[in-house]
């Protein structure tokens, strides 16, 4: 069983660096593995899932710290990380195209009993990418996590406001079944960087209920406009 927790796959040599090869740093195993490996095992043995987002450790710590109970979220893609911005937010905004992903996070957040959350399924592309253009508030933290990633990073930069942050989870992969999208999010989040003369951050780290690990990667748009 070690083994195979260990073992990595075609994108990687272990489960220890990201795709791009980056390694994770043993602060980060030390730390982050044991609940990481722990709370993989729950979820595949017993069918639990942690309420934690399935991103890595230090981007949870980094939202944990941001948000706060004013706070608007868009979610390009949905999961456990919905309900878990629903206890700290005050909007959020998620669009899914995962039928059965999307019935089973709906029945959770039921559950939960939120009020505070505008949720949509669909699978037209146009729909799903100009999720949120109805919001004429904006948002303080937009998370691409989701399908067309490239198309939903250039719309998140349109509907971001000063001071926040711009997310581009598994920045290390191609998710796309023709590939190469990842890739264009990435170098769309770059220029955006640029634009607004600040430095992307980067993150190799473990993610809850995961046996590897993975990159996101984010911007903050600056509170003077550049």
């Amino acid at each position: 069983m070690l083994s195979k927790v260990l073992k990595g796959n075609r994108f990687r040599k272990s489960r220890w660096p990201d795709q791009k090869g980056n390694f994770v740093g043993w602060s980060k195993i030390l730390r982050h593995a044991p609940p990481a490996l722990s709370s993989g095992f729950l979820r595949l043995v017993l069918n639990r899932y942690q309420l934690l987002p399935w991103l890595p450790y230090t981007i949870i710590d980094r939202f944990h710290a941001f948000l706060t109970s004013n706070s608007r979220v868009l979610e390009f893609g949905s999961g456990m990380s919905t309900l878990w911005y629903a206890t700290r937010a005050q909007t959020i905004w998620a669009v899914e195209d995962n039928q059965s992903w999307y019935d089973k996070v709906q029945r959770m957040l039921a559950e939960q009993g939120r009020q505070n959350l505008n949720y949509l399924f669909t699978q037209e592309k146009e729909a799903y990418v100009s999720f949120g253009e109805s919001s004429p508030e904006g948002f303080d933290l937009i998370v691409v996590d989701g399908s067309y990633r490239s198309a939903c990073v250039l719309q998140g930069a349109k509907l971001l406001r000063p001071g926040g942050i711009l997310y581009l989870d598994n920045s290390d992969m191609d998710v796309q079944p023709e590939g190469g999208d990842m890739r264009v999010a990435e170098s769309h989040l770059r220029d955006l960087a640029k634009t607004w003369k600040t430095i992307p951050v980067e993150v190799t780290d473990f993610v809850p209920g995961l046996f590897f690990v993975t990159q996101g990667m984010y911007v903050q748009r600056p509170l003077v406009k550049s």
